[in-house]
């Protein structure tokens, strides 16, 4: 067969090219896992038998060594085959070979030479690998060998290969004598080095096909999910018509009903309250939609609800369609005070629970939809919520409770075409884990479902307020300059101030706006953020500073964007609130009610967009909470530049978790002196810092001190 020093030679030839190989595969394959030890294996094998073809070194280099190079290499590849195939890490077996054979041949290399004891522990290092090699390659598969491919075949046999041939060399152990070395010229030599000439080179090229095998898999994959999405997408498109289609009906319907109406007061008031009613519902659509196509949720904005009222006022909303099918809608409350507020994000709070009551009548021919509150008090000023909405409808199987909850997906064609976009319930619990809350269903086909969802919220008991002593805030004489491009929308506007009784001028761009302002004072600001000729905020900011009469004046957006990016943007940049479109009168009686209050009580306008003035007041109205409050106000105040130095020292060596707990204690401190603002602030900081690198934050650090500046103002004026 030849001469085992020309065996040698060849052997480390080829163990260098499979070394080339299995690194250009790593190269290939780097981001598979296992791909790494398995260069690791080739290269130590290749070093080996580099040092063992090397006859005139010391034994040293040319048994110890190499020897101690091809364990590493066989453990690297045992590692590399479980890292692959995900499955566990069997250690023990290499501490014990570690413990038997490092001694072993540091005593049989040097004080008592012996070959066969030499080739013993060598076959303990290949038998252990091999073997682990084919325990991963077992349980990756799952047992099943019906699902072994071509590389996986390749793969065993390549295994079993090398065992055999190790094992072939253990049995004939009585062709060698203790002094006898591989380069010892008979046939047990000679079979052994051809035979792991060759098996080296099937073994990398299975590791190879693996590597290629597992890329096309993910591929198709892929593929396959990108089919599945673009299915899901079709779908949600034919459906989205319809959601569409049937409010714009019911809309144009009602709006011709309208127009041939006799002029009964009362029969037009029902005709126009089905178009508000229907267009609202179509821009809830229109939010739901965009939230869940960027796979973004709304920041966080804490605010005292009435929960008993809000609650009650969900359910008269939804009462007219639960009577229009003949259900019947009810709200239970268990353990809830009637007086009992709360605080929480009001609006994705109020988003979940109608997405919940419109499901549930949309999927309940007969019987009834109900409401169901239970809570309790975990101490004076924290509740514990349970809020449910139980139907009577067609409920849902097991494998479609577990496909409720994803984007896009409906079950049954006539019932989603008829009801639903498919939206709702993936976005209600994308909203709810953004609150650090879990929506779960309960259901049985034919008798209905229970969608739930539990909150820890802070919680405090209020005075019943009388309504009939509430007046609505006279607005007096302001005066509005509405800049909006759209004919219709500026006839919309026009309409609602000269309902309020409100001098208004209307202009179209950016640069009517500019001239008004420049010969005109005006208290309000109505600012349309997308203009022919411009951007709001950017001209907002360019010219706060050139024109006295926009810097003196409120400024509110009025747009149709629901980025909550764009909106802290606007807040950020000192604009007082955002109106958003499609505008309603309530809306801007209530923002424009709101100005005049504070205008009243001696508040600059731009104080509310910083602090939670009803907040601060509370806590200044309790003698034991009004120390600490001004402790905390003066504490904040003089680190807020260390605090940022700080943030951006962690950001700059890019220390994420350090940086992530930093943002979050500052969260908590500034929501403590309401700055509810900042606090959006710093929570949308720190979701971005999970993500990207790029955060401003010479503009957050100026909000900041903008933030703490106005709470020291409004601390000093409720004290005087």
């Amino acid at each position: 067969m030849g001469d085992p020093k020309q065996l040698l030679q060849i052997l480390a030839l080829t163990s260098c090219v499979c070394a080339l190989f299995m690194m250009v595969n790593w190269f290939i394959h780097r981001r598979l896992l296992g791909t790494a030890l398995w260069a690791g294996f080739s290269l130590c094998t290749a070093l080996g038998c580099i040092f063992i073809a090397s006859f005139s070194l010391p034994v040293t280099w040319t048994i110890f060594i190499p020897n101690s190079l091809i364990l590493i290499g066989l453990y690297c590849l045992s590692r590399g085959s479980e890292a692959f195939f995900s499955v566990p890490r069997l250690s023990w077996p290499w501490w014990l070979l570690g413990a038997i054979f490092f001694p072993g041949y540091l005593y049989y290399t040097y004080i008592d030479a012996n070959f066969i004891a030499r080739v013993i522990l060598n076959y303990l290092g290949w038998a252990l690998s091999m073997l682990l090699c084919l325990r991963a390659l077992w349980l990756g598969q799952r047992r099943q060998w019906q699902s072994f491919s071509p590389a996986h075949w390749a793969f065993a046999l390549s295994c079993m290969c090398l065992f055999a041939v190790f094992t072939v060399r253990v049995l004939m152990l009585n062709h060698y004598t203790q002094h006898d070395s591989l380069t010892t010229n008979n046939w047990v030599n000679q079979f052994f080095s051809v035979s792991v000439i060759v098996m080296p080179l099937i073994l990398c090229f299975s590791l190879c096909l693996l590597c290629s095998g597992r890329r096309e898999k993910e591929l198709h994959e892929l593929r396959h999910r990108a089919e599945l999405a673009a299915q899901h997408k079709e779908r949600f498109l034919t459906l989205l018509s319809h959601e569409l289609r049937t409010p714009l009906n019911a809309i144009v319907g009602h709006a011709e009903l309208l127009k041939r109406a006799p002029r009964e007061p009362k029969q037009h008031a029902q005709f126009c309250d089905v178009i508000i009613a229907t267009s609202m519902s179509m821009s809830d659509l229109a939010n739901q939609i965009l939230l869940q196509a960027r796979g973004t949720v709304p920041n966080t904005t804490i605010e005292p609800v009435h929960l008993a009222n809000h609650l009650s006022e969900l359910i008269t909303f939804f009462r007219p369609l639960a009577e229009k099918k003949h259900l019947k809608l009810t709200l239970t409350t268990q353990g809830i005070d009637a007086n009992l507020q709360v605080m929480l994000d009001k609006d994705p709070f109020t988003l979940v629970v109608k997405n919940l009551l419109s499901n549930a009548i949309k999927y309940t021919e007969r019987g009834e939809v109900e409401l169901i509150v239970y809570g309790y008090a975990l101490s004076q000023t924290r509740h514990q919520l349970r809020i449910a909405v139980k139907d009577t409808g067609v409920g849902l199987n097991p494998a479609q409770q577990k496909k409720v909850f994803e984007p896009f997906v409906t079950f049954g064609a006539s019932r989603a075409i008829a009801d639903s976009a498919g939206v709702g319930l993936a976005l209600c619990k994308q909203l709810l884990e953004n609150m650090g809350v879990d929506l779960e269903v309960e259901s049985e086909p034919n008798k209905g479902s229970e969608f739930f969802f539990e909150m820890q919220v802070n919680s405090e008991l209020t005075e019943q307020l009388d309504v009939t002593d509430s007046k609505p805030t006279s607005l007096g004489e302001l005066s509005v300059l509405v800049v909006e491009d759209n004919h219709l929308n500026r006839e919309v506007v026009r309409g609602y101030l000269d309902n309020l009784g409100l001098s208004y001028c209307m202009v179209e761009n950016l640069a009517a706006a500019h001239a008004q302002l420049t010969r005109s004072h005006f208290d309000v600001v109505l600012l349309d953020m997308h203009l022919p000729d411009g951007h709001g905020l950017e001209w907002y900011q360019a010219n706060f500073n050139q024109l006295p009469a926009l810097a003196s004046a409120v400024v509110m957006a009025l747009t149709g964007d629901v980025d909550q990016q764009a909106r802290q943007a606007y807040q950020q940049a000192g604009i007082y609130d955002c109106l958003e479109k499609p505008l309603r009168i309530t809306a801007l009686r209530q923002a424009l009610e709101r100005i005049v209050q504070e205008n009243n009580s001696g508040l600059a306008a731009t104080e509310a967009a910083y602090v939670d003035l009803a907040f601060v007041e509370r806590q200044l109205s309790e003698s034991t909470e009004r120390s600490e409050f001004s402790s905390r106000l003066v504490y904040l105040s003089d680190r807020l530049d260390y605090e940022f130095a700080q943030l951006r020292g962690l950001a700059d060596i890019q220390a994420d978790e350090s940086l992530r707990e930093k943002l979050l204690q500052l969260e908590h401190e500034v929501e403590q002196l309401g700055l509810y603002a900042l606090r959006q602030a710093l929570h949308q900081t720190r979701r971005r810092a999970a993500q990207e690198r790029d955060i401003d934050w010479t503009a957050l650090h100026q909000f900041a001190k903008q933030s703490a500046s106005a709470l020291q103002s409004c601390h000093q004026r409720m004290n005087a």
